[in-house]
């Protein structure tokens, strides 16, 4: 009987941990008073002090990281950070809803091929100007059926990279084999 309650008290003890706002992280949920964020902080967040503590908790979160990470940056990349952020308001929403789109699209990449297209986009920066108008000339010219025949077979080349380097070499000779075989058909 002592043993039974000894059991009871331990799980009414367990209960209340668990369902206390300690226990659930409640209490975390509460998001940060505005008195307690540094100096530095307040300074980087002063266009959101008036309504901070209205804020949800993980807006307030958000907003905290992008601080911190804003007061890490050089002044040169404060600059570039401004610039790009007076571009960003200037789109409209169609377009900003456009480039999150290929953002979401890009962050799907491996890392291989985020490496491939910044490597293409490098490769295209440097191009003259005329050669670069050319290109573009020449792709919006193309059929949407062949563009995307171009794309598809480049989606392609990524997959067949993929799986030839995770090949062993039995299995890359027996590929290189099978290919020959389809090309003398």
């Amino acid at each position: 009987m002592q043993n039974k309650s000894k059991f009871l008290l331990a799980m009414g003890l367990l209960l209340t941990v668990l369902i206390s706002p300690a226990g659930t992280g409640w209490a975390q949920d509460a998001g940060v008073p505005w008195d307690k964020l540094s100096p530095d902080e307040q300074k980087t967040l002063q266009p959101f002090a008036k309504r901070w503590d209205q804020l949800p908790p993980n807006k307030q979160a958000r907003l905290k990281k992008g601080a911190n990470r804003w007061d890490q940056l050089t002044p040169q990349q404060r600059r570039n950070m401004k610039r790009k952020m007076k571009a960003w308001k200037r789109l409209t929403p169609e377009q900003r809803k456009r480039v999150r789109k290929k953002f979401n699209r890009f962050s799907k990449l491996t890392p291989e091929e985020r490496q491939q297209l910044r490597h293409s986009r490098k490769w295209f920066k440097n191009l003259p100007p005329k050669k670069k108008r050319q290109l573009r000339k020449r792709w919006q010219n193309l059929p949407p059926e062949k563009r995307q025949q171009i794309l598809k077979r480049q989606h392609r080349k990524q997959i067949l990279k993929r799986k030839w380097r995770d090949m062993t070499p039995d299995q890359r000779q027996q590929f290189k084999k099978r290919t020959q075989q389809r090309q003398h058909r």
